[in-house]
């Protein structure tokens, strides 16, 4: 308990009221326990313990200047980010909704935001436990969280992480929603997947979030609209496995990709069914794969992979390049940039494939990569 000014120092506040916050948030991880993954993908674990918070001088730091409540939305708290960290007014009609997931805690990004030297800044944070709302920049002004997309977005920020769904509560799924309507109605914006989006989804970003396990199809049924009306996302950082009774995105990528080869799973509506699991088996059977239904490792490469058999290698570009992308992310249980270029890493992760497949290894992908591959090899 004696580290919690100190604790309170490193998260960067310029408020004690938002210091103690953050150090609060510490003090929960660490008596809940926390599993956490590295860049590198390494997984840590802090093994739950008993804690006794001395907060001394913050002890009565969460008074009046913290809690005070939003103008643009009532259930929202109102802690500003630092001005360095946004633009005053927009120079576009507000027309979209970029769904971020933070990295990180609730009180550590709202702490962020008001470092100055952040550069980086959202609307709204909504906490995991409880839904919770707090508001950082007025939504007539121009947040710096979506890059290209910032003019013309609000950006709601969801603490977690991607890699862990059981950060994304019912809790704050309905919380967001509720956000997400009210901004909705408030801008007249369309309640479907072309203007309620990922910040993956947001062009010229190279981020990943909200992930494959945000629940798209629950959360626009709660905001109330359509999870159509956007391009399909197959792009993602992992496929893992779908089967009846999945939803979300990673079932819409697989709806699509099966109605794209001739094998009818209905409407790409992100909800695995009995129409999507006939439709598997029947692309299962033609591939010689084992037919159970089931949207796994070898039933996501050949379908990510099937079409055209161009030769590529190093320096080819385009939708080819990013559909091989795709397979041998599947293929190889790791992520492979699917940017539509054929570099060192994509060669590199070619040769990979080849070898662990006892094929040729020499980085050209031609008929007998693209072969096995679409046999879900």
């Amino acid at each position: 308990g004696a580290w919690y000014e100190a604790v309170a120092a490193y998260g960067g506040a310029e408020d004690d009221a938002t210091a103690r916050l953050y150090a609060d948030a510490v003090y929960d991880f660490l008596g809940q326990g926390l599993t956490a993954r590295t860049a590198g993908g390494e997984t840590v674990r802090v093994a739950p313990r008993t804690v006794e918070p001395d907060r001394g001088k913050l002890e009565r730091a969460a008074g009046d200047e913290f809690g005070v409540q939003s103008t643009d939305y009532a259930p929202a708290l109102w802690v500003p980010a630092d001005a360095s960290n946004y633009t005053v007014g927009r120079t576009s009609a507000i027309t979209h909704v970029v769904v971020h997931v933070t990295q990180g805690s609730y009180a550590g990004s709202i702490s962020w935001f008001q470092n100055p030297s952040s550069d980086v800044s959202a609307h709204y944070t909504i906490r995991s436990s409880d839904g919770q709302v707090t508001q950082s920049v007025r939504e007539k002004d121009t947040a710096w969280h979506a890059r290209s997309g910032n003019p013309y977005s609000v950006g709601i920020e969801h603490e977690g992480y991607v890699s862990d769904p059981a950060w994304f509560t019912d809790a704050m799924y309905r919380s967001s929603a509720a956000l997400t309507k009210h901004l909705a109605d408030r801008y007249g914006i369309p309640k479907d997947r072309a203007h309620i989006v990922g910040h993956v989804e947001v062009p010229g970003n190279d981020h990943t979030d909200p992930g494959p396990y945000w629940d798209w199809s629950y959360y626009m049924q709660l905001v109330g609209g359509s999870n159509s009306g956007g391009e399909v996302r197959l792009t993602f950082p992992a496929y893992t496995s779908v089967s009846t009774g999945s939803t979300g995105d990673l079932v819409r990528a697989a709806q699509h990709l099966l109605n794209q080869q001739g094998y009818d799973a209905g409407t790409a509506d992100g909800i695995f069914g009995s129409g999507t699991a006939t439709a598997v088996r029947s692309f299962q059977t033609a591939k010689g794969l084992t037919a159970d239904g089931v949207v796994g490792r070898r039933t996501w490469t050949a379908l990510l992979t099937a079409g055209t058999k161009p030769v590529l290698q190093q320096g080819s570009t385009g939708a080819a390049v990013e559909r091989l992308q795709r397979g041998l992310t599947a293929a190889l249980g790791r992520t492979v940039d699917a940017d539509g270029v054929f570099g060192p890493g994509t060669d590199a992760a070619v040769r990979e494939y080849q070898s662990s497949r006892t094929l040729t290894v020499d980085g050209i992908v031609g008929s007998g990569t693209w072969g096995a591959l679409q046999a879900g090899r």
